[in-house]
């Protein structure tokens, strides 16, 4: 059996891209098209439940893959793996833009699940402004490297590397 990411790098990996995919496609969703304003609240209620859970397993997933690092299978080339890890840089940092400009963008107390309500971090509706138009730009790079990051996997399994065998498949 080819080496593998230790188990709690494999789960966050795989919680991150599930919650990651629902908040693009859900969020971009209720940016784009007609829906009632029940759904959009309701997406919006579960979108910022979901991600304010997220930031600690997201922080937790950085250090594990700070601590743990990767499998050294040797399945990619060098100029692969300096491609790969430039790639994953780009997307750890792109999340993070995202889940702090979320926060920051925030209008009202954050609602997480009805369980617990954290205040406003900002009350200047001028400055919430400026992190809801970051916020929207980093959810739009971020949706493009997660395409990519897709695509490069694809592109590898098909080339007979089995990268997914690393995260528990």
């Amino acid at each position: 059996m080819s080496p593998r990411y230790s188990l709690p790098q494999i789960w966050l990996h795989w919680i991150s891209a599930i919650i990651i995919i629902w908040a693009t496609l859900s969020g971009f969703y209720v940016a784009l098209f007609h829906h009632s304003p029940q759904c959009a609240r309701w997406i919006g209620f579960i979108n910022v439940s979901v991600t304010t859970i997220y930031i600690p397993l997201f922080i937790l997933r950085i250090w594990f893959a700070w601590r743990h690092g990767k499998p050294g299978d040797n399945l990619l080339s060098h100029k692969e793996e300096k491609l790969a890890a430039a790639g994953h840089f780009l997307l750890y940092s792109n999340i993070a833009l995202v889940l702090i400009t979320g926060v920051m963008m925030m209008e009202k107390p954050i609602n997480v699940f009805d369980l617990i309500v954290l205040p406003q971090p900002i009350n200047d509706p001028g400055i919430t402004t400026v992190f809801n138009q970051v916020h929207i730009i980093s959810c739009m790079t971020l949706a493009l490297l997660v395409i990519g990051h897709i695509l490069a996997v694809v592109k590898h399994q098909r080339k007979g590397k089995p990268l997914l065998r690393r995260m528990g498949w």
